[in-house]
């Protein structure tokens, strides 16, 4: 039996954690926080492979949170609605999803960052 990849969804929206959790749990194993806080405190536990990272979270997104996640090796995926978001965040090229997205573009563009 294979280990599940495992993924950290940071998205303070239960519905949309929820509808991301429900489409990539088959396949991986999914944990959900709602801040980037908490985000921290999941990623020093290790084993995570992927974070899905909401750009636009209430209390904002820990400046330290990216560079902490490349140092463990940590793929990122960015996600919002607001894609000059992404800009701001980060200066190196990251995979983007625009919200609203596909179940199918979330898939893809998981497994891609998965195939790299």
């Amino acid at each position: 039996m294979t280990e599940k990849n495992a993924i950290l969804v940071v998205e303070d929206d239960p519905l949309v954690s929820e509808v991301i959790a429900a489409a990539l749990d088959d396949i991986y194993q999914i944990t959900i926080v709602e801040s980037a806080s908490e985000a921290m405190v999941s990623l020093s536990q290790g084993n995570i492979r992927l974070m899905l990272l909401d750009c636009t979270l209430p209390g904002g997104v820990d400046p330290g949170l990216i560079p902490e996640a490349d140092r463990l090796g940590t793929a990122v995926i960015l996600m919002s609605g607001d894609p000059g978001r992404m800009a701001k965040l980060t200066d190196q090229p990251r995979p983007f999803m625009l919200k609203p997205f596909t179940l199918t573009g979330l898939i893809d563009t998981v497994r891609s960052v998965f195939a790299t």
